[in-house]
């Protein structure tokens, strides 16, 4: 008989408060958060990573990683401090929360079901995209089946870094936990490219809504998205459309045909906004250790179903992200100009109905390996609000992966939509 999920994790859940190995130097001690950084709320990016059966009993991997993570503090130093004001984090080394928890049933119970088993498990309960948390800026756990396996998950502030930042932070982190002679070199840009315009923000613009939501993954096989592409570069005129760009396409084109045949409407005009990391656009390329919120946007818009078509949605994201790259990324930040719309008219109404798109696709998190082989499995589950689409490399780094979150009537008809099952199997685990 399964278990309950309230049953699988023990009463018995160890939390440490892992600080940095080495104190932060006094010139560092407050980090001045963006204009950029000030408008999000905390929104707790998640991740979890599975490994099948260790050899090392489950003490020597929390000691290990407690190690490492220490360490790696030293040089992410903003996630150990505290916020101090809306502008501010003094980072006074106080630590990150770390959970070493024993979950009652083996991984592949939680892998295949993961919707009732993964809130409060493998993850601090209710902390995925949470708006604001009394606790650390970075949450860790280590979680311990009855099989051997193991989760090593994790929940950062979105305020300190956007998901690239995130990414870093693991690399290093697995990496040190491999070799504790491994040096990590993140640089914390701060303020310096997006200073608020007049002085601290009162309340941030975007939070976490995901009330009568819910998510599933979808997996787009390498060998479907090649034929796709290959037929949309034919068809759309452009060079090499990426697997990105025709997942994203696909998803939004199900997406809008599921609230049309919901709310019993004809098509409703609809944009997708696509969040791009700015690193490799300014002049000269930032380095992938840059840690901050280093985004932009694009947006593409359909104002009647006639332009909800692959071919010319491909040709629209790709005319939208070759603009981007002609502008200067910081002085004419697209991200930014919404978010003082926003500031100017926080209660303007928007005639399209709209979608978000976050492509992972160059974060390898299949690579990940803290010293016990590669993951089975990874995921960043949920998006922060309704009508998000994340999307990450499956394991064989040529497909895609992505988890949708929609509202859950509008996800009963997206789900059931020939033209996205032609070229993508849902998931039922993880």
């Amino acid at each position: 008989m399964a278990i309950a999920p309230s049953q699988l994790v023990s009463p018995v859940t160890e939390k440490i408060i892992v600080k940095p190995s080495l104190p932060t130097p006094s010139p560092l001690k407050y980090h001045k958060l963006s204009f950029i950084d000030q408008s999000l709320t905390h929104l707790y990016i998640p991740l979890v990573f599975f490994y099948s059966k260790q050899q090392q009993e489950f003490d020597q991997v929390a000691n290990k990683l407690q190690n490492s993570l220490a360490t790696t503090l030293s040089a992410y130093y903003p996630y150990a401090g505290r916020m101090r004001d809306s502008a501010t984090i003094e980072c006074n080394d106080r630590g990150i929360e770390f959970l070493n928890v024993r979950i009652n049933c083996p991984m592949s119970e939680m892998l295949n079901n993961p919707h009732d088993y993964a809130e409060g498990n493998i993850f601090m309960k209710d902390l995925p995209w949470k708006n604001s948390f009394d606790g650390s800026l970075l949450v860790a756990q280590l979680s311990n089946f009855d099989c051997g396996g193991i989760a090593i998950s994790t929940c950062l502030s979105h305020k300190v870094g956007d998901g690239g930042s995130v990414a870093s932070f693991i690399y290093d982190w697995a990496k040190i936990t491999r070799n504790p002679n491994q040096i990590a070199r993140p640089q914390f840009i701060g303020d310096t490219f997006f200073p608020t315009p007049n002085g601290p923000l009162i309340a941030p613009l975007i939070d976490s809504k995901l009330e009568k939501c819910i998510h599933k993954k979808f997996h787009f096989s390498a060998s479907k998205l090649q034929g796709l592409r290959e037929k949309i570069a034919a068809e759309a005129g452009i060079k090499n459309p990426t697997r990105a760009e025709v997942a994203s396409a696909l998803l939004f084109i199900s997406a809008t045909k599921a609230a049309s045949k919901i709310n019993n409407t004809s098509f409703r005009p609809s944009k997708l906004i696509n969040y791009v990391d700015i690193r490799p656009m300014t002049n000269p390329p930032l380095s992938r250790n840059i840690i901050g919120n280093l985004l932009t946007v694009t947006s593409t818009t359909a104002s009647h179903d006639e332009e909800m078509k692959l071919p010319r949605l491909v040709r629209e994201f790709r005319k939208e992200f070759e603009q981007v790259y002609k502008k200067d990324p910081v002085q004419h930040n697209s991200l930014v100009l919404k978010l003082l719309e926003i500031m100017e008219s926080p209660y303007a109404i928007d005639e399209f109905d709209t979608y978000y798109c976050s492509n992972m696709c160059k974060f390898s998190g299949y690579s990940i390996d803290f010293g016990w082989g590669k993951p089975e499995r990874v995921c960043a589950p949920m998006g922060p609000f309704k009508n998000f689409f994340i999307l990450s490399a499956d394991q064989s780094m040529d497909g895609v992966e992505a988890m949708v979150t929609l509202e859950e009537q509008h996800m009963l008809a997206f789900e059931c939509d020939e033209e996205l099952l032609e070229f993508a199997s849902p998931i039922s685990s993880f």
